[in-house]
């Protein structure tokens, strides 16, 4: 474990730092958003003039921000409810609005509209960027033709709609065969699907719920991103493994996944992937799975051969891969608040504090997160071990 927690110090070090010139910050919200803690990130947001740069970091600086809370309208009143947002209050309807917080997002970044199109129905945003052949469909992404960029917009269908589109994300980062992205409207970390909130997701390159990638024809873009997701999942991934169908069994229980959760954790995950599409989860459930999951002591479960292929199978499905991802996200975006809930602000510090919780607990991070480790944490760390 301490050469694993070596290794780690290294690759948080690739968290990018702002370098460009910074200019001020023009946007004035309702007065509900104007006093709250939205806007305050947003103000804390360096603008550079790099466009691809700006629209992420202002995206990510909303991440957490739900719907429901007070809205003005068009006539000045104040209503809260569904959908209603202060990313629908600048565009100037409430209604379903992650196109309008993508919007919203290149507005505030000083992205003119022939650049990112104002829009609130995605198919009207997809057609805009085909039309102008800056749309990468999902074949190009899937076999390596084209790799996103933070700054493009990524659109998604779902089952439940015959669009050829009905969500759209931006992109923060793509490493290692998987997209980062910020969206709005994507629902709360339980229940993404049900819309609702800011969050940041994770998808595979080969999720078929991807339509296209559009890359907008950006006048600058070195892309100094400040996302630590990506950083974090590059070093998990240099720690644990990048396998998505890994099994072991130690310590008289089980690990399962790319997180390596451990015993009732990978109960807990089997479970999510069963309730994700539980006729899928039975057609791939060869050996009672879901019995187990059901009966079994997870604290103390050691699957057979056949059990441990079984789950092999379920954990490297489509709904297996994106239930891990949404678990890992989930955990380490919780990481990383909890950092700032300790007054944590530097970027890297809070980065290795998620990874400490997400490798050791969090009980371990709080007693190695000290007054020398916030102020050199790397050479701190390495005293230690």
């Amino acid at each position: 474990m301490l050469k694993k927690i070596l290794c780690l110090t290294s690759a948080t070090a690739l968290v990018l730092s702002m370098a460009l010139p910074v200019h001020s910050l023009d946007y004035e919200g309702s007065e509900a958003y104007s006093s709250g803690k939205y806007y305050q990130a947003l103000t804390e947001v360096p603008l550079t003039g790099d466009q691809r740069a700006d629209i992420v970091n202002i995206a990510l600086s909303q991440v957490g921000y739900q719907e429901g809370g007070s809205s003005p309208l068009l006539s000045g009143e104040v209503y809260g409810g569904v959908n209603f947002t202060e990313y629908g209050a600048w565009y100037g309807m409430q209604d379903m609005w992650c196109a309008m917080f993508a919007s919203w997002c290149a507005h505030v970044a000083d992205i003119p509209t022939d650049v990112i199109p104002s829009h609130s129905y995605t198919p009207n945003g997809l057609k805009w960027f085909r039309d102008r052949g800056l749309a990468h469909e999902q074949s190009e992404i899937a076999d390596g033709t084209y790799t996103p960029r933070p700054g493009d917009l990524i659109y998604f269908r779902s089952t439940r709609n015959e669009n050829t589109t009905n969500h759209v994300g931006i992109v923060t980062g793509c490493e290692g065969g998987m997209i980062y992205t910020v969206e709005g409207n994507i629902g709360s970390p339980a229940t993404y699907s049900n819309g609702g909130m800011v969050t940041t997701v994770t998808y595979p390159i080969t999720n078929s719920y991807i339509v296209a990638v559009c890359s907008p024809n950006y006048t600058t873009g070195a892309a100094s991103v400040q996302d630590p997701m990506v950083t974090l999942r590059q070093a998990i991934q240099k720690a644990e493994g990048s396998g998505y169908d890994q099994i072991h069994t130690s310590y008289g229980t089980v690990t399962l996944g790319i997180g390596q959760w451990y015993g009732t954790q990978a109960q807990a995950l089997l479970r999510a992937i069963r309730e994700a599409d539980e006729a899928a989860f039975a057609a791939l459930d060869t050996a009672a799975i879901a019995q187990d999951l059901d009966q079994a002591d997870w604290s103390a479960y050691l699957p057979d051969a056949d059990k441990t292929a079984c789950i092999r199978r379920i954990l490297s499905s489509e709904q297996g891969i994106r239930a891990q991802d949404r678990l890992l996200t989930d955990q380490l975006q919780a990481h990383l608040t909890t950092a700032q809930e300790k007054g944590i602000t530097d970027l890297e510090t809070q980065t290795l504090y998620a990874l400490l919780c997400h490798l050791l607990g969090p009980t371990t991070a709080d007693r190695l997160i000290s007054t020398p480790l916030q102020s050199t944490p790397y050479a701190y760390l390495a005293d230690l071990l």
